[in-house]
């Protein structure tokens, strides 16, 4: 990996960019399903209602062991845990990024 003392600004602000973009993506993606999750859930509920000819509380039993049920989640929380990873990565960028700026400057007052 290129120093980033030795990178241009304007590709360590594309660099950022592009962490952004991502991370707004990722958050996208993440909104998307969790507003999904009480449509599915209704709609799984509802076919066990139909299936089994039970209580709505038994149907809920049913829609939460449903493997569609069980896929959406896993994709909830994986799109979660790439949100979070991205968002720390941009952060600990920006932070290097200031670490590395207060520290240039403390050589350059020591020289």
């Amino acid at each position: 990996m290129e120093s980033i003392a030795l990178k241009n600004p304007d590709k360590i602000l594309e660099e950022l960019n592009q962490l952004a973009d991502d991370m707004a993506e990722a958050r996208y993606q993440y909104n998307l399903l969790d507003s999904m999750t009480k449509t599915i859930f209704s709609r799984l509920c509802l076919e066990a209602k139909k299936e089994y000819n039970c209580s709505m509380a038994e149907a809920e039993k049913h829609a939460y062991t449903r493997e569609t049920y069980l896929t959406h989640i896993e994709g909830l929380s994986a799109s979660a845990k790439k949100y979070d990873s991205l968002k720390a990565k941009y952060n600990n960028y920006n932070a290097y990024i200031e670490y590395l700026r207060s520290y240039l400057s403390c050589q350059k007052h020591l020289n």
